[in-house]
């Protein structure tokens, strides 16, 4: 069986237009859990004014940026940068493991019962968690070097959370298997995870652009557009695989 786009697009959007609901709903959830986090973060203001005043970005590299910081402005810095990780990791396992239990369910004939689909979900965050810490080293490593290297690592790693919670493979094995797999079929991989990229840079571009918004607002409209992207790649991403295993 050959597996082209357009037969994953047209799945995809026939997917997303029938649980177009619950696929915002996980979104608002998962971003409402991002906003408890930020909050319960607190973290010091002057490192933050640092940060939004592009003072980050402008430093000739980022060793320069905290050699010129104090000890106490270091320590925030890294406290911050750690709950920062925290914070997305948690709500990126939260989004990723409620969009794979919505698909399991909807895609067992059977329909199994809401307890087990719960059951399932709370049974593959843990290792979710786990294998969204090690991806995502990964793919900053490659992101330090040039901006190539970590979107092409982002492509090869993109199938490690399907196969992960499709297969029960380690967490190893999982990811070695989305690199083999991803490679072999990097044209259609690479076009998912792409879309997703430039969508998340689009959308941030332009509503961190809206001004005129309240700051709090275009956060969460941010966030909740970013996540239902990411749900989309979710979805086109475990129907390849499931395509695939027919094969």
């Amino acid at each position: 069986m050959f597996i082209t786009i357009r037969e994953l697009y047209n799945d995809t959007s026939h997917f997303v237009s029938k649980e177009i609901k619950s696929i915002f709903f996980i979104s608002i959830i998962t971003t409402f859990i991002s906003i408890i986090i930020n909050i319960l973060i607190k973290p010091d203001m002057h490192i933050i004014s640092i940060i939004e005043n592009n003072k980050f970005i402008n430093s000739y590299s980022v060793f320069d940026f905290i050699n010129n910081m104090s000890e106490y402005e270091k320590k925030e810095l890294l406290k911050y940068s750690i709950f920062k990780i925290i914070e997305f990791l948690t709500s990126k396992t939260f989004l990723l493991g409620s969009i794979i239990t919505l698909i399991t369910y909807l895609s067992n004939n059977t329909k199994q019962r809401i307890t087990l689909s719960l059951m399932f979900f709370i049974k593959i965050l843990p290792s979710l968690f786990i294998l969204n810490c090690i991806t995502n080293i990964i793919i900053q490593i490659g992101f330090m070097f040039f901006v190539l290297p970590g979107i092409f690592l982002s492509i090869l790693l993109a199938l490690s959370p399907i196969i992960l919670s499709f297969q029960k493979n380690t967490l190893i094995e999982s990811i070695r298997l989305s690199i083999s797999i991803s490679w072999k079929y990097i044209n259609i991989i690479s076009t998912g995870v792409l879309f997703w990229m430039c969508m998340k840079f689009i959308s941030t571009k332009v509503l961190l652009n809206l001004h005129f918004m309240n700051k709090n607002f275009i956060f969460f409209i941010l966030n909740v557009n970013i996540n239902v992207f990411f749900s989309i790649l979710i979805i086109y991403l475990f129907r390849f695989y499931m395509l695939l295993l027919r094969t």
